[in-house]
């Protein structure tokens, strides 16, 4: 079964409480996750890691100086790196996913969704879907998010999975939803 690794904020006790529950219903349904420190905005910056802001649009570099929106996408940009050198595919989690089922079967692609299926407004690279907070993806799918940034800059992470980037499918079974009263990548301070 794929690793998962589901992303806390371990300085957060919102973004603990939020794992733990993840944990005990992935536990239940039987995934394979691990926690994962994940990069808090507040403290690190893009230019940490010698990347920049995407020029795709205003709104990408307004919401991009969001201290939550940068930890959000450097946490999930470092998991790509992960599953690139690593050549081994992997499961990314937000710590405000319940599993409800089992994981089931992946169908062939870059990124395959659990969750998070609302189509947005499209952006120039393409189609992306609201929420980034629970998917599978592939060395191959990570190396194409890796070079796009290297290329074009930072968007935000949920932005970066649409179909002008990576080859996307979703699965509709309902495994993975999420449940939160609070937004880091919002209101983290």
């Amino acid at each position: 079964m794929t690793q998962g690794y589901l992303i806390y904020l371990p300085d957060y006790k919102d973004s603990v409480a939020m794992a733990l529950r993840a944990m005990e219903s992935a536990k239940k349904h039987k995934w394979k996750v691990q926690l994962y420190e994940g990069v808090n905005g507040s403290n690190v910056r893009l230019e940490d890691y010698n990347l920049r802001s995407s020029l795709v649009n205003k709104k990408c570099q307004r919401l991009l100086e969001r201290p939550g929106t940068q930890g959000c996408f450097l946490s999930q940009y470092l998991l790509w790196e992960k599953c690139f050198v690593s050549q081994t595919p992997i499961c990314i989690f937000e710590h405000d996913v319940i599993f409800k089922k089992p994981m089931g079967e992946i169908e062939d692609c870059d990124v395959y969704k659990f969750e998070g299926f609302n189509k947005a407004k499209p952006i120039a690279p393409g189609n992306w879907y609201e929420g980034a907070r629970a998917y599978h993806i592939t060395p191959d799918g990570a190396r194409k998010l890796l070079d796009w940034v290297f290329e074009n800059g930072a968007m935000p992470a949920d932005w970066m999975l649409c179909d002008g980037i990576v080859n996307m499918k979703f699965d509709k079974n309902n495994k993975v939803t999420y449940k939160s009263d609070v937004s880091f990548t919002r209101d983290l301070t």
